[in-house]
């Protein structure tokens, strides 16, 4: 198989058009042309993920967060990002990144997210996913957030508070409160939420959950991961 071959069952996964115009997916450095021997999934492309990419014998990363995602000037190797980009060019591994159109896409980062949480989806929106729990206190709730995503996830609200209906956005998704109040929710799990987005927010009558922006982004890469291992004919791993 060859990296072209990656390239076109992520487009079906997450197509390039549902991408943000300031984003920027697609395969940021190696050739469609070479060899693809396995994949890495992660959210970033680390110096840790390259490391894992090596010991097991992937020549790609495929990584929720872009390189180069401001653009830049210049490839200087005494800089982080520079030093990442000349590795990965070195080791001859290609990086392909995923962002905003695998948030959007159905069965992407933001379903995968509800679907963690148990939750019955029966609304949403570009970012936003809500549906219905099980009758529960949003301290209960709480604590399969700590189980389930991070034991460091921060509440704000009332804990013995009945919830039935929860909104959820993943990653810096924390300016879409608006939305979740507006489908209903009791109470909005994001990654990262400003101070005063966060006092809106519970002004508008929800609890709120902040689980951190890697921790409700990774749990889309299992589900990747099976959907990649059913259409490639190579060994598809998630980052450790």
């Amino acid at each position: 198989m060859k990296i072209r071959d990656l390239m076109r069952e992520m487009e079906e996964i997450a197509p390039e058009r549902l991408a943000e115009e300031w984003d920027n997916p697609g395969l940021l450095t190696g050739n469609p042309e070479d060899a693809l021997s396995g994949v890495l999934l992660c959210v970033d492309a680390t110096g840790e993920a390259i490391d894992q990419a090596i010991a097991r014998g992937a020549t790609c990363i495929v990584a929720h967060h872009p390189l180069m995602f401001a653009g830049i000037k210049t490839l200087r190797t005494d800089r982080y990002e520079g030093a990442l980009l000349a590795r990965l060019i070195r080791e001859g591994i290609a990086l392909f990144a995923a962002h905003t159109n695998l948030d959007r896409t159905e069965g992407g980062v933001e379903d995968s997210l509800a679907a963690a949480l148990g939750l019955a989806v029966d609304g949403g929106t570009e970012y936003v996913r809500a549906g219905r729990v099980a009758p529960q206190t949003a301290g209960s709730f709480l604590a399969t957030v700590r189980q389930t995503l991070s034991p460091q996830a921060v509440f704000y609200g009332e804990a013995g508070r009945s919830i039935e209906r929860v909104a959820v956005s993943c990653g810096g998704g924390g300016c879409y409160f608006r939305e979740a109040a507006a489908l209903g929710a009791d109470l909005f799990l994001t990654g990262e939420m400003k101070h005063h987005e966060r006092i809106e927010a519970q002004g508008l009558g929800m609890e709120i959950i902040i689980a951190g922006h890697d921790e409700t982004e990774r749990v889309a890469l299992e589900p990747l991961r099976r959907r990649l291992s059913a259409r490639l004919e190579v060994p598809v791993f998630v980052k450790a």
